[in-house]
């Protein structure tokens, strides 16, 4: 498994324009079909980064095909940064090494 994980800072004041902003995009993120799950999260004591995106795919290749797609690029090159700031992206691969195993005995 594949993540990218956004780490976003919301502007100044602008909370609630973000949350209104992700509420018209969300149809849009969740379609298409390389898209395996997506979560967000806010940093409870509000310090930085204040909100963090998770996107997971089955593969590198089917994460890169979601984020070359033209309605992605719209969204994470041209509006992103017109509602966030501080922006960082984290690409991650999911190891087994902590995965717990049922034993035989």
């Amino acid at each position: 498994m594949i993540k990218y994980v956004y780490s976003i800072d919301y502007l100044p004041g602008q909370k609630r324009a973000y949350l209104d902003w992700v509420r018209s995009i969300a149809d849009t993120l969740q379609q298409p079909d390389e898209l395996t799950h997506l979560a967000s999260y806010d940093n409870v004591f509000s310090a930085s980064p204040q909100r963090i995106v998770e996107f997971s795919f089955e593969s590198l290749e089917a994460g890169a095909k979601y984020f070359e797609r033209p309605e992605m690029i719209r969204i994470f090159e041209g509006e992103l940064p017109q509602h966030g700031t501080n922006i960082g992206i984290t690409v991650l691969k999911r190891l087994t090494d902590y995965t717990k195993e049922e034993s035989n005995g």
